[in-house]
């Protein structure tokens, strides 16, 4: 995403992505081309077709993209463990709690409208974690 966002509003092809990341350690386009289809699938980045290849932006801008995943991971804790995260954010140091932007009495409202939605036992779910990597199958022939 580094580069993605070092490209600004040129945006960059995927050839461009394995050169620069080529100076930490070797990537195969392949790769590269298969994360830049999952960033797109995810809203991250988007894409056009420039010839024979894509040229690729950012949608969101790096405090975006943080946010999200901040918001992601957040909401999946409180769902999760509710009392835990409640007792975490209660005992922060004072600037910790003035750094976040939701208050104690917000989080407890989210804690205890996610819990009023949850039945008192947790139920497997059918079809496993949702944020697992789907596995792609590839045909030889």
């Amino acid at each position: 995403m580094r580069h993605i966002w070092d490209c600004g509003t040129e945006g960059c092809q995927g050839a461009d992505v394995q050169q620069a990341l080529d100076k930490e350690r070797p990537v195969a386009l392949t790769t590269i081309l298969t994360t830049l289809d999952r960033l797109r699938d995810k809203g991250i980045i988007r894409r056009e077709r420039q010839g024979k290849a894509f040229r690729y932006w950012h949608v969101l801008s790096e405090e975006q993209l943080q946010e999200r995943i901040v918001t992601g991971v957040m909401d999946r804790l409180i769902a999760q463990f509710p009392k835990a995260v409640a007792t975490y954010f209660a005992q922060q140091e004072p600037s910790v709690e003035d750094a976040c932007s939701t208050s104690l009495s917000d989080l407890a409202r989210q804690v205890e409208t996610i819990n009023q939605r949850q039945p008192n036992k947790r139920q497997p779910e059918e079809n496993g974690p949702q944020d697992t990597p789907e596995t792609e199958t590839v045909d030889d022939h």
